[in-house]
Order: structure tokens, then sequence, then C-alpha cells
């Protein structure tokens, strides 16, 4: 048994593409109901008490979208009250609840992706689409701190010179531009010096190979066969109308059937797995720990 943390980068971003592709493409409400909680339970499991501030910020986006499509669309039978003289109903409050559940949990859940995967998983993940991608964004992440550096080393150096002044906002305006244009043909004029390094050591004149350290187990492959079976399952169900909603101008829900339930099932289980792997692990690892 592995977290996602341990697993190889390709499993893990299987998973997650899986995972949110499922309530974006299938707004059924018990499937990003299920999304949600599975998604804000998995951050606060991964984060602990640091996981404050991405609730409240995803909160934040889930009332905004719950109350603005209500005052948006005035579609439905079922009117609530009125504002202007523009009715609030039912329909489109639920709509936009539904709405707001599934775009939430997929930004919990790319929260939860962004802290497992680290720039050498990503480059693992890219090596195997491509490994010019993979070079490409190398090259990429490694000039942010470049330019980073050089942007710091260019305003100390105007700034000693006397050209750079926090007098007012105008002066400190054309300061930064002068920077930035500095620190922009810097960037050109290196990135120039290194194509020709790079051609002259004979890059791209043969198919490029990619390495990584990842190495992909059982357990990893398992893990992702199961996570196609399971998006499998949701996606026949979906094509043969089981999970079907429509919400204007009355709410209308596909009849319960075999399955519907098999596939709300499975996409609970995929919901609430990297729960499960995070506190099998760690309950595992403290029984040890306690024998020791």
């Amino acid at each position: 048994m592995k977290k996602l943390d341990d697993m190889h980068p390709l499993s893990v971003t299987l998973f997650f593409l899986c995972v949110t592709l499922i309530p974006m493409f299938i707004p059924y409400p018990v499937i990003t109901a299920v999304s949600f909680i599975g998604a804000a339970v998995y951050v606060t499991a991964q984060e602990g008490r640091a996981s404050v501030k991405t609730h409240l910020w995803v909160g934040l986006l889930f009332l905004i979208l719950t109350l603005v499509n209500p005052l948006v669309s005035h579609k439905g039978t079922t009117i609530l009250f009125m504002i202007n003289d523009s009715p609030v109903t039912l329909e489109a409050f639920l709509y936009g609840l539904n709405s707001a559940a599934g775009l939430s949990s997929v930004v919990y859940w790319f929260a939860a992706f962004a802290r497992i995967m680290d720039s050498e998983k990503l480059l693992c993940v890219f090596s195997v689409i491509s490994a010019r991608a993979a070079l490409v964004m190398s090259c990429a992440l490694r000039y942010i701190p470049l330019i980073r550096a050089q942007y710091i080393k260019t305003r100390t150096a105007q700034r000693s010179l006397g050209l750079y002044s926090d007098g007012n906002i105008v002066d400190k305006i054309r300061g930064d531009m002068r920077v930035f244009s500095v620190v922009i043909t810097w960037a050109l004029e290196n990135g120039i010096v290194t194509a020709d390094s790079m051609a002259a050591r004979g890059c791209g004149s043969t198919k490029r190979t990619a390495f990584t350290t990842q190495r992909a187990a059982e357990f990893d492959i398992a893990a992702a066969v199961c996570a196609a079976a399971l998006t499998g399952i949701c996606a026949a169900a979906s094509l043969c109308d089981r999970l079907d909603i429509s919400f204007y101008p009355n709410i209308v829900m596909s009849h319960s059937s075999a399955l519907g339930d098999i596939a709300l099932a499975a996409y609970f289980i995929m919901a609430a797995a990297p729960t499960i792997l995070s506190l099998g692990v760690d309950i595992r690892w403290r029984y040890l720990r306690s024998r020791a």
C-alpha cells in the first residue's frame, strides 16, 4: 500500500485526470457532492491545519458561484422571491449550487495535485508524452529562478547608479520598465546562446530520449488500471443516460438503476481512495513503530 505521494507520476496524473473529469462532464448532484467532500477531506488530510486557508478561498468561490447564478439566470418555474421585478427561481439556485460544488471540487483536486507533483515528477510525465516537451519544460523551469536573480541584480545596479527612484509613482514605474526591458533583453540573448550551445552539441540531430529515476511498481500499475476501470463504469452509465439531470424548466433526474448505482459507488471509491490510502499508511506506520 502506498500514498499518492509515493506512487508513480503517471499513475497519479491518470488518477487526478479521472477524478476531475468525471464531475466536469457528468454534473450529477451525487457525483459533484461526493467529489467536493472527498477532495476537501483529502486536502485536510494532506495539509492539516494549513488547509484552513485553502478551505476559506474555496468556500468563498463556492458561495459566489452559488449566489451569482440565480441572480443572472431567471429560468425555472418555481419562483422563490423577486428582486427588482426579476424572479429568483429554485431551479437556478440548485443549478448554481451544483455547478459551484463541481468547480470547487476541481479546485480542491488540483490543489492536492500541485502539492504532490513537483518539477521532477512533472518532467517524468512530459518525458513519456514527448521528450522534446520535457526538454522545453525543463528549460522553462530553469529560467524562472535565473530571471528572478537577474531582475534583482539589475534593479540593485540601477539603484546604485541613481537611475532607480522610489520618490513617486511615475519614477518608480519608469525604473521598473527600464529594469524589465534590461531583463527581457538578457533573457533573449541568453536563450540564443543556450540554443546555439545545444545545437553545437548535437541537440535535435537524433531522436531524443529521457531519463527518470521514477519506476512503476505493481501497485502503481494496479492503481492506474483501477482508476481507468472505475472511470469506464461512470462513462458507461452516463452514455446509457443513467446519470442525467435537467434543471430547466423543471428538475428532472434519471430514474434509479443498477448501472447508475454501480457508477455512483465506483466514483465514491475513487474519491475516497486517496484519503483511505493516506490513513492506511499512517496507521500501519504507527503500528510498526509501536511494536519496535
